[in-house]
């Protein structure tokens, strides 16, 4: 288990990021069923949330550790995307006390970065096994 424990965190931390930003951590809801200027920073995160965890899947299911280490790399450049999506790359709402200002955007940055952080810990701990067997 040990072995994968940070797909393991990766795939819970993916599984937060595309359930939270469709349910309580999603964009801004218009009483009159009107989509908000931040819709499509929301669907951006849950697009990126489910590529999170289609390569958690991928890594769990993957034994060579050189594969293990590009698809941690990739979850990490994910990551990095993810963070940006909200307010960076798409506009949010203008007010700060909006709902996707308030609560999407800090959210997703701060679950955005334990990802990153919990894959370049993945690329760590793979390159030392990798290491190890060599020697």
């Amino acid at each position: 288990m040990k072995k994968n424990a940070f797909c393991g965190i990766l795939l819970i931390l993916a599984a937060v990021i595309a359930l939270g930003s469709v349910t309580v951590l999603g964009p801004c809801v218009h009483e009159d069923g009107s989509e908000a200027l931040c819709t499509g920073a929301g669907r951006a995160v849950f697009w990126s949330g489910c590529a999170l965890a289609a390569l958690a899947i991928l890594i769990l299911f993957i034994r060579k550790h050189s594969a293990r280490i590009v698809l941690f790399f990739l979850s990490l450049c994910s990551a990095a995307a993810g963070m940006m999506f909200p307010g960076i790359v798409f506009p949010l709402c203008r007010m700060n006390t909006m709902h996707c200002r308030a609560v999407m955007q800090p959210a997703m940055i701060i679950l955005f970065a334990f990802a990153l952080i919990v894959s370049a810990g993945g690329i760590i701990v793979e390159r030392n096994r990798i290491r190890r067997e060599s020697v």
